[in-house]
C-alpha cells in the first residue's frame, strides 16, 4: 500500500520563528505552505526599535480667537463727547442776559406801537392830525368839520395815506367810520359836499401819497371821533379823537 505524498513534499518546511521578527522568504519557485499567517510587529522607523508603535507628531494646539478693537465704538464716543463739550461752551455763555436779537426785535415792537399812538394815548388811538402806521400805510386824520352844500349838511375830515412798502396798497372812503359823543358809530358815505377834494378809491403806488376828504351820512353831524378800520385788512383799528 502506497502512503500518500504531501502536496508539499520537496518544498521547504516553515521554520519557527522567534517573536518580533518575519518569516524567512522561501527559495525562488517555492511557495509557504497553506495555514494562517504569522503577523509580526511593524518594522521599526528611524530610532524605533522593533515591537513599539509608530510615533506621529501631534498637530498643534488651536489658539484662541484674536479679539477685534473696538476702534470704531472709541471713535463715536470721541465724537459723542465733542459734541457734548461744544454745546455746553455755546449755551454757557449766556448768563442769563437776553440776546441781542430779542432786544432788537423788543425795540422794534416799542416803536411800532409808538408810532400809532400818542403821548399820553392807549395803543390804537392818536390825535387829530397825528401820524399812526398800519402795516406799510403811514395815516393821518384831521379833526372833523361840517360842510353844507345846497342845504345839506356833512361832517367830514381830511386823510392823507403813504405807501411805505414794496408793493401797491389799496384805499378808499368806506375804510373809514365816524364816531359821535354819545357812542354811535356810522360807516363814511358817499362824500357828496366834499366835491373834489373827496378820496377816491384805489391803488396807491409803493412810496405814493394821496389826500381826501371822508364824510358821514347827513344825521351824524355831531362827531368827537374819526376811526380807520379796513374791511379786507388785518391791521388793528385806528382811532383819532381830541
Amino acid at each position: 500500500m502506497t502512503t500518500p505524498q504531501s502536496p508539499y513534499q520537496g518544498h521547504l518546511q516553515p521554520q519557527p520563528q522567534q517573536h518580533g521578527q518575519y518569516p524567512a522568504a522561501p527559495p525562488h519557485g517555492q511557495y509557504p505552505p497553506p495555514g494562517p499567517y504569522q503577523q509580526g510587529p511593524y518594522p521599526p522607523q528611524s530610532g524605533q526599535q522593533w515591537g513599539q508603535a509608530p510615533h506621529y507628531a501631534q498637530p498643534p494646539a488651536p489658539q484662541p480667537p484674536k479679539k477685534k478693537r473696538r476702534t470704531g465704538l472709541k471713535i463715536g464716543l470721541g465724537v459723542l463727547v465733542a459734541i457734548v463739550v461744544i454745546a455746553i461752551a455755546t449755551s454757557g455763555g449766556d448768563d442769563g442776559q437776553p440776546s441781542t436779537t430779542a432786544t432788537a426785535d423788543a425795540a422794534t415792537a416799542a416803536a411800532g406801537s409808538a408810532g400809532t399812538a400818542a403821548a399820553g394815548g392807549e395803543a390804537g388811538t392818536v390825535a387829530f392830525g397825528q401820524q399812526a402806521s398800519a402795516g406799510d400805510l403811514t395815516l393821518t386824520a384831521s379833526a372833523p368839520e361840517q360842510i353844507t352844500e345846497l342845504g345839506m349838511t356833512q361832517t367830514c375830515s381830511t386823510v392823507t395815506y403813504t405807501n411805505n412798502g414794496s408793493s401797491p396798497a389799496s384805499f378808499a372812503f368806506f375804510d373809514w367810520k365816524f364816531t359821535t359823543p354819545a357812542g354811535v358809530e356810522t360807516s363814511a358815505s358817499i362824500p357828496f359836499n366834499a366835491g373834489a377834494k373827496a378820496l377816491n378809491s384805489g391803488e396807491l403806488a409803493p412810496g405814493g401819497t394821496t389826500t381826501g376828504m371822508v364824510c358821514g351820512d347827513q344825521q351824524t353831524t355831531d362827531v368827537n371821533a374819526v376811526k380807520y378800520a379796513p374791511t379786507l385788512s388785518f391791521s388793528d383799528p385806528i382811532t383819532w379823537t381830541n
